[in-house]
């Protein structure tokens, strides 16, 4: 049960897939967890140590307003932000592409991002320091052509990333990106709804002759486990879990 000299960890993107995995990976390590999400999660909310906040992240006063509204639990003891809200178009031919889909995958990658961090740096700054962890994407190396908006806007992110390693050093804050390869999601198996199991899991593996999808489980255990880096560990740094060759 978390108390109120807990740290506090701020996770985006809890409604589903690795943000909820993440939360509850967090929870399972005694963190009072904020997370902030469009749809909320009625799931989560049942455990002690879980703040729901509902807003769109990318709208900047939505996302300060539903943090002030948790000030008990962000007070001097935000030790954690893992930036992991975000969205995938459909794979499009790269020629046909219409800057409107390269746009929009930026509002709602990027942006959500920055307005996260922006928020949450001050809470981090008035801890002591602590963590930005950004899940990001192995496709940001831009390989696979036909999910260039996609990759631009996780490259961009990278680069964000990098950039506050370097703003927040002096304060003791260190940033880092996951990138954990495909897993087991909805927005990597389309259609899917709800968790999918291990033996599932082991069989797509197997077709493929690798270990290549994972749990976001198994995911949020890296997750948290880089977001526990102390403030002179890495920072700066991109964590590759893929197994691919890019």
């Amino acid at each position: 049960m978390a108390t109120r000299t807990s740290p506090t960890a701020v996770v985006s993107g809890t409604s589903s897939g690795i943000g909820a995995a993440v939360a509850a990976e967090l929870l399972r390590r005694k963190y009072t967890v904020i997370g902030l999400s469009r749809r909320g999660n009625p799931d989560l909310t049942k455990e002690s140590g879980y703040v729901d906040l509902v807003a769109d992240l990318c709208d900047t006063d939505a996302v300060r307003t539903a943090l002030a509204s948790a000030a008990d639990a962000t007070d001097g003891r935000v030790k954690a932000v893992v930036l992991n809200a975000g969205a995938s178009p459909d794979p499009a031919d790269l020629v046909k592409v219409e800057w409107q889909v390269a746009a929009e995958t930026y509002e709602t990658n990027v942006r959500t991002a920055l307005n996260l961090l922006q928020a949450t740096a001050p809470l981090l700054r008035q801890s002591g320091g602590g963590s930005l962890t950004f899940v990001g994407a192995s496709l940001a190396n831009g390989y696979q052509p036909e999910r260039w908006a996609y990759a631009a806007s996780k490259a961009a992110m990278t680069t964000l990333m990098r950039a506050c390693s370097v703003e927040f050093a002096d304060d003791g804050v260190v940033a880092n990106e996951v990138r954990p390869g495909p897993v087991a999601t909805a927005m990597t198996l389309a259609g899917l709804d709800g968790a999918v199991n291990d033996q599932i899991i082991r069989a797509i593996n197997a077709g493929f002759g690798t270990d290549w999808l994972k749990s976001p489980r198994t995911v949020a255990e890296w997750i948290a486990a880089i977001a526990e880096f102390p403030s002179n560990g890495p920072t700066g740094q991109v964590f590759n879990y893929s197994r691919k060759v890019l």
